[in-house]
């Protein structure tokens, strides 16, 4: 029961117990009054016979008496009237019918008992008789009931006034609370506002102010906690000079990516030439200055492309990794930097016409060593071919990323219409080794290629360049709503989805419809996006959030870290899982470093009320020191296998 629910009953309660007492003591001071009352008029009428009716009893005279006993008793104010003589005798009596409009039951709780007056007849100095007279109750009872009336509705009227009274300022004196209910809400819903209206009531206005100051204090503590993350991270993943990721996290990125078998992209190897010779001759801030400048280069390049890391590996050396991308997009983007690289002459004092090279690969399945080796001979063979040039690699691995934009198109659309995808599921285990959910892959079997198993790294970015990302997504979602929830049981389920079917509304639309005809599965359902996807398109998770969060569907964020966002934008999104990024966590039990940004970021994200997840958990030293930094969950090789998926 709500404070001012509690508050009208306590108030009604008070004021029937002193309607109740007021009534009683109004009634019984009433009843009281007109006994008396009838006491005095049966004593006056017993008197005033008694005088009159003297003579006549003393000389007999029957007749006379009896008519002026019959003329008072006439008048119906008169219970009993009798004359008795000296012996008690009864000369002449008249009694009255008992006639009153008053509820009997009335009359039973609240009884009048008349007395009775009396009087002496004396002649001379003789007793003749007496006279007995009580007074008739009946107008005494309206009297006492016309009271009780009039009281009962005085307070209705009275009591209907000061309840509506007490409910507007209630209302308006409990208002703060529903502000300070609001705000403890918001502070849940990792929001932290100040209310700035203060309270008239004095301890009110302190339960505001102290829910402010911890809405406050609760803010800082998360902005604190941030920043250190932030300082963490900076200080270990990025060069502190051009912002980029440094060596080491680039090769913790490029082994995690080479290692995962739903990963495919190209990579990469931008060279400035003769650096060390620019910077004897020009001076070590103008060498830095370049530096900066082809840092900046590259981010300008690669702005539209989702999971592409950058790193400043060495003096003069970048890479960029760019996952999902096909040969022929490497190709372009390659051809881009290098005429960019040449473009710089007109911007830098003292660069030559020849500023750098670029070498590219295709990777998919590679060692890192034979990768990097693949594209440092792409980088020499652009530095051969002459000034600003480019050279991407073929590579025998790479026959199914590079094949034509038309080939592609078939082999999805072909595999989207006589289903040929295959699912497979990995469990995903909190720190006590319990299900949280299963992690479903999609991957797809490929008819031209003998049959051969390509996996989602590989084909949907194909799929999301031609347009068809939001078909295999919806695809996913109709098999696992009518034949894979079964499989299951209860078990929680996630789906990744595209950025296309994120920012598409009617694809949001329709997932919501579907959902809602299958809400045993909605509610088992966990939708994910890569970190970089949401960060591009902020709003639009909100409303998936939003719309199907009430379905019961939870949310959570793939390859946490990768994209080195913000951490203040985690309360924005309510999404409920963070999967850290398998950058983070492969090297652990060589190196246990990553141990103090994993455990800001588990603080940060516990301090939010999300679960984090850790991905890549390949052996037992490494879950157990995932575990020591608090962390909810993982997934990986060494807590469970991928199984296939059959209906």
């Amino acid at each position: 029961m709500s404070l001012s629910k509690q508050l009208v009953v306590l108030i009604t309660t008070l004021v029937l117990l002193l309607f109740a007492g007021t009534f009683l003591i109004s009634v019984h001071n009433t009843r009281d009054y007109l006994e008396n009352q009838l006491a005095s008029h049966a004593q006056d009428a017993a008197t005033s016979l008694g005088l009159s009716a003297t003579a006549h009893v003393a000389s007999g005279d029957q007749a006379m008496f009896t008519s002026m006993v019959n003329a008072m008793a006439h008048r119906g104010d008169y219970l009993s009237i009798r004359i008795e003589d000296l012996d008690g005798r009864v000369l002449v009596e008249r009694r009255a019918d008992f006639r009153t409009e008053v509820p009997q039951w009335f009359m039973d709780l609240f009884p009048l008992h008349p007395p009775e007056g009396s009087a002496v007849m004396m002649s001379g100095w003789h007793q003749v008789g007496k006279v007995r007279v009580v007074s008739h109750p009946g107008l005494a009872y309206r009297k006492l009931w016309n009271t009780a009336v009039d009281t009962l509705v005085w307070f209705f009227v009275a009591a209907g006034g000061l309840l509506l009274l007490a409910l507007v300022l209630l209302r308006w004196m409990l208002q703060p609370l529903k502000k300070v209910e609001w705000q403890a809400e918001a502070i849940c819903n990792r929001e932290f506002p100040v209310v700035e209206e203060r309270p008239f009531t004095l301890e009110f206005r302190r339960v505001v102010e102290a829910m402010n100051r911890l809405s406050t204090k609760v803010r800082q503590m998360l902005d604190n906690a941030e920043r250190l993350a932030e300082r963490l991270r900076e200080q270990a993943y990025t060069d502190a000079l051009t912002g980029l990721a440094n060596r080491r996290h680039f090769m913790a990125v490029l082994e995690s990516r080479l290692a995962d078998e739903q990963s495919a992209g190209g990579l990469l190897l931008v060279q400035i030439r003769d650096f060390k010779a620019f910077n004897d001759t020009r001076g070590y801030q103008s060498g830095d200055q370049l530096l900066v400048a082809v840092a900046d280069l590259l981010r300008q390049e690669t702005a539209g492309l989702e999971g592409t890391t950058l790193a400043h590996v060495a003096g003069a050396d970048f890479a960029v990794l760019c996952e999902g991308l096909d040969e022929a997009r490497l190709r372009e983007l390659a051809a881009r930097i290098a005429a960019a690289l040449g473009g710089l002459c007109a911007v830098q004092e003292g660069l030559p016409d020849d500023v750098g090279q670029v070498g590219g690969v295709m990777y998919r399945d590679q060692e890192v060593g034979e990768l990097l080796a693949q594209a440092d001979l792409a980088l020499r063979q652009a530095r051969q071919a002459g000034g600003n040039s480019w050279v991407v690699l073929e590579s025998a691995r790479s026959a199914c990323v590079t094949r034509s934009a038309t080939q592609w198109r078939e082999a999805i659309e072909r595999a989207l219409d006589k289903g040929f995808f295959q699912m497979q599921a990995q469990g995903v285990y909190a720190a006590d080794g319990t299900l949280l959910h299963r992690e479903l892959f999609l991957r797809l079997i490929d008819l031209e290629d003998e049959g051969a198993i390509v996996p989602a790294g590989v084909f949907v970015p194909v799929a999301e360049s031609l347009g068809l990302a939001v078909r295999i997504d919806r695809w996913v979602v109709t098999e696992v709503c009518e034949r894979l929830s079964g499989v299951f049981g209860e078990e929680r389920l996630a789906i990744n989805l595209s950025s296309g079917s994120l920012v598409e509304v009617e694809c949001l639309d329709w997932v919501e419809q579907t959902l809602r005809a299958h809400p045993e599965v909605a509610r088992r359902l966990v939708l994910e996006w890569a970190e970089y996807t949401a960060q591009a398109h902020p709003q639009r998770l909100r409303e998936w959030i939003d719309r199907l969060a009430p379905l019961g569907v939870e949310f959570s964020l793939d390859h946490f870290g990768k994209g080195f966002s913000a951490f203040a934008a985690l309360r924005e999104l309510k999404v409920h899982y963070l999967k850290i990024d398998a950058a983070f966590t492969r090297d652990l039990e060589q190196d246990p470093k990553d141990t103090f940004f994993l455990h800001a970021v588990t603080d940060i994200a516990h301090g939010l009320e999300l679960r984090v997840i850790a991905e890549a958990v390949e052996s037992g030293t490494v879950w157990e020191r995932l575990r020591e930094t608090g962390i909810d969950g993982g997934r990986g090789y060494f807590l469970g296998e991928p199984e296939d998926v059959r209906a």
